[in-house]
């Protein structure tokens, strides 16, 4: 037996006996083992989607109709029942490619408790990333393997990690839980427009309680984590917020339903949502996003969390009370109307929770850094309107036109700092 931790020793002998502490030490090891399989899964999923074998998983690569059958085969060892096309795990549809067919892969868990509830929950991932580069990229003149460990091999090691957990608990769930592997994302919410449009014969989005959405949360720092859409449903906060402190989140839960990932696609069309985020970072939408830069641990932790939610939510008798945004729905993660910036927001925004737009990354050759933005600049004003978050960034960008000149002010190193900009176009 593994030399036991002090502590353990003297808590369990304080509440009995020697056979208590060997007892405590022997539940403390197992929970430590189970926690170590998860994260080992966690990376070797991780590992297998973002290989350079697997091209990116952009549209038209073989790499990514490969993902989608292993992440059928997945769902089967899981022992997921199919609720994709024709009795099958893969919803299929077609994209602008000739013949070119993706694949969502829906798999449900079914509730086996003798008090069950209408309606379900769904909980989600996109599988797919940029392939070679290209639009899309933060370094489109290379065409090389963009392998999206992050963005969102994470999210979808965690989505089997959240189907796995809920197998075991079955007999708690009152509602089924619809898990969903989305493809298309990154050419602009395909998949998940598909499955709310067009759901297979099964999924009745209708009865749908709220929809979980996973997508980068492999970069867990600090304890921090950004739990957007948090304002799409008055009762989202007394649900989260507790979960989230007995795993030792700092959640910052914040946003309506409108977002850069699959999730907005459910809340235009009704639905409560949540997106889980980990935080942006220098390799985002850029190569070096790769495997060996995620944290595992941090990734099972989110995993953890969403399964939590996704129990409470099995439970819940009552609907959400959905909360409708007057903002249209981004349509991407570059979105804005019909100027462009060439800039990529931080959803999970300033650390120190200072209202602004915190920049994640400038396009290269793009109008803001023409203008002088940097990484790491938190936007407050744009002319005369004050930037408090992402929502007014959007709706600054939605009213503005290209070849139109703006005056930016950002914190940059604590002090205001303010900068011409040309809007550009964004055909």
């Amino acid at each position: 037996m593994r030399r036991l931790t002090a502590a353990v020793l003297a808590a369990a002998l304080l509440a009995g006996s020697t056979s208590h502490a060997l007892a405590a030490a022997q539940e403390t090891q197992d929970v430590e083992s189970d926690a170590r399989a998860a994260q080992e899964r966690f990376g070797s999923d991780v590992q297998w989607l973002a290989a350079d074998e697997r091209e990116g998983r952009g549209v038209g690569t073989d790499g990514l109709d490969d993902s989608a059958h292993w992440l059928a085969a997945r769902f089967n060892e899981l022992d997921l029942r199919p609720a994709g096309d024709s009795g099958g795990f893969l919803q299929s549809f077609s994209v602008r490619l000739p013949g070119r067919e993706i694949h969502n892969v829906i798999g449900i868990v079914e509730s086996e408790a003798p008090d069950r509830l209408p309606g379900g929950v769904i909980i989600g991932a996109h599988y797919d990333h940029l392939g070679f580069g290209g639009q899309g990229s933060l370094e489109p003149d290379e065409r090389v393997v963009h392998n999206g460990a992050d963005d969102n091999a994470s999210g979808t090691a965690a989505l089997l990690e959240v189907a796995r957990g809920l197998m075991l608990r079955r007999a708690e769930l009152r509602r089924d839980i619809i898990l969903v592997a989305f493809s298309g994302e990154e050419a602009g919410l395909i998949g998940s427009s598909m499955l709310v449009h067009a759901p297979p014969e099964g999924v009745d989005l209708s009865s749908v309680l709220a929809m979980l959405n996973m997508d980068m949360v492999g970069r867990l720092r600090d304890d921090r984590l950004a739990v957007l859409g948090g304002e799409s449903a008055t009762e989202w906060v007394e649900i989260v917020e507790p979960l989230c402190r007995l795993r030792d989140l700092q959640c910052s839960i914040k946003d309506d339903g409108f977002g850069a990932s699959d999730h907005s696609s459910f809340y235009a069309a009704g639905i409560p949502v949540l997106h889980f985020f980990t935080g942006a970072h220098p390799e985002y939408h850029k190569p070096e996003d790769d495997a060996a830069l995620i944290n595992a641990a941090g990734g099972v932790r989110v995993a953890d969390l969403v399964l939590a939610v996704a129990l409470e939510l099995s439970r819940r008798e009552t609907p959400l009370s959905y909360v409708k945004s007057e903002r249209r729905a981004s349509g991407g993660r570059l979105a804005g109307g019909g100027a462009r910036l060439g800039t990529i927001p931080d959803y999970a925004g300033s650390p120190d929770g200072v209202p602004g737009v915190l920049l994640s990354a400038v396009r290269s050759g793009g109008p803001a850094e023409a203008g002088g933005l940097q990484r790491g600049d938190l936007i407050v004003q744009i002319d005369s309107t004050v930037v408090g978050d992402v929502e007014d960034f959007m709706m600054v960008l939605q009213s503005a036109t290209p070849g139109q000149k703006a005056e930016i002010t950002v914190i940059r190193d604590g002090e205001r700092v303010i900068l011409n900009v040309t809007y550009g176009s964004r055909n």
